[in-house]
């Protein structure tokens, strides 16, 4: 009896500690895959691809929104530090993807 109770207070002492998936995560992890994408089709518009040519001003439209979105949040002190620096490295991708 009393080891079933350790062992359902232990299952609940694991369920407390383990750390959720922050939703700014999350955010951060589909705004990466976003731009992965963005950036792929701003190359192939680059070089011609009318199918890329034409996704890629709605993309870039969608792009900045969710950006300003992110730096609402910021604003807003809702970001961890490592967080800001994930943020920080995402958008310096887009940066040196453009200035090449």
């Amino acid at each position: 009896m009393i080891e079933k109770e350790v062992e359902n207070i232990s299952k609940n002492i694991n369920i407390c500690t383990e750390k959720p998936l922050n939703k700014w995560d999350k955010y951060l992890d589909d705004y990466e895959n976003y731009l992965k994408e963005y950036i792929k089709h701003y190359k192939k518009s680059l070089k011609g691809n009318l199918v890329s040519l034409s996704k890629y001003p709605y993309m870039k439209a969608r792009s900045e929104a969710l950006c300003e979105q992110l730096n609402n949040v910021q604003n807003k002190a809702l970001l961890n530090e490592k967080q800001l620096k994930r943020k920080s490295k995402i958008q310096m991708k887009i940066i040196f993807t453009c200035c090449d």
